[in-house]
């Protein structure tokens, strides 16, 4: 397949893994909630206005289960029967059932991927993709997701320029034991000990200087992987890779995106001559 047709047959797979892994992300919702529901519910702290329009307080089991059946049966419904405004439900849905589990007391980025990869794929239904010049669509669909790394990436980029050239003396990512510092004020905030596996691999500096560096420029250029399919899978790669070291070594949990960003740029079209033989095999026994 060339660019533009491998481009749209990777979508059409996306679609409905995106069901799939939303069935499974809805249950992880649930479970987190049962885990915030022990919590003291005078300490619940709706962030966002629309929050506490909808949210003012803690909801009942009864409600947010209520939302997640929702939006299981709309995912479901959606494998059959494609359609906008059925899409449009579902990300509002996942939008507000991200409220109670990661809005509580500040802005939280543990689902903001997989609530920007529900909005950006409202439009595009695998049943109108047919035409040459829907591929472009779909480059929307990786550039909202992947903008959001690019931005990270730039950021880094330009919080050291500010420190170098005004001279702050604050740490930049470009001193030798700055991705170290950073494992150890995250361990410290959440009063955990840093395992002594983590603190061994950090012994090796220049290793941390060239690998951190190497990191923010790839994040800041992630955006590119929308309009090139070996570098978007690289880009996959480096961003699953990226999210597992922030686990283990940042403690910044954002639970599902790693897995999301697999099932959302994972290059499908490898597979494409294994359905070709598999459809050429049921025409000869149906022949």
């Amino acid at each position: 397949m060339k660019y533009k047709e491998l481009t749209v047959f990777n979508f059409k797979v996306t679609y409905y893994a995106m069901r799939v892994f939303g069935l499974y992300w809805l249950f992880m919702q649930y479970l987190t909630f049962r885990r915030i529901s022990q919590w003291p519910k005078e300490i619940y702290e709706p962030f966002l206005l629309i929050q506490r329009i909808i949210f003012p307080e803690y909801p009942s089991e009864m409600l947010y289960g209520s939302i997640l059946i929702g939006c299981a049966l709309l995912l479901i419904i959606t494998i059959f029967k494609q359609n906008y405004i059925l899409n449009f439900l579902i990300f509002v849905l996942i939008a507000i059932i991200n409220f109670p589990t990661s809005l509580n007391f500040s802005v939280g980025h543990h689902n903001h991927l997989i609530i920007i990869g529900y909005f950006m794929a409202i439009f595009l239904l695998p049943k109108n993709m047919n035409k040459e010049n829907d591929f472009k669509w779909v480059q929307y669909f990786y550039l909202g997701i992947l903008a959001t790394y690019s931005l990270a990436g730039l950021s880094k980029f330009l919080g050291m320029a500010k420190n170098i050239i005004k001279q702050t003396g604050k740490i930049t990512w470009l001193d030798k034991n700055a991705a170290k510092i950073n494992t150890l004020d995250n361990y410290w905030m959440a009063d955990i000990k840093v395992p002594d596996w983590i603190l061994n691999a950090y012994a090796y500096e220049n290793f941390w200087i060239i690998t951190t560096v190497f990191g923010i420029v790839v994040q800041a250029s992630s955006f590119l992987g929308a309009f090139n399919r070996k570098y978007l899978t690289f880009i996959m790669i480096f961003l699953y890779i990226f999210h597992w070291y922030t686990d283990f070594f940042v403690l910044a949990d954002f639970r599902d995106a790693k897995n999301f960003v697999l099932i959302a740029l994972f290059p499908y079209h490898i597979f494409y001559p294994l359905f070709l033989k598999f459809r050429r095999k049921s025409n000869v026994l149906q022949s």
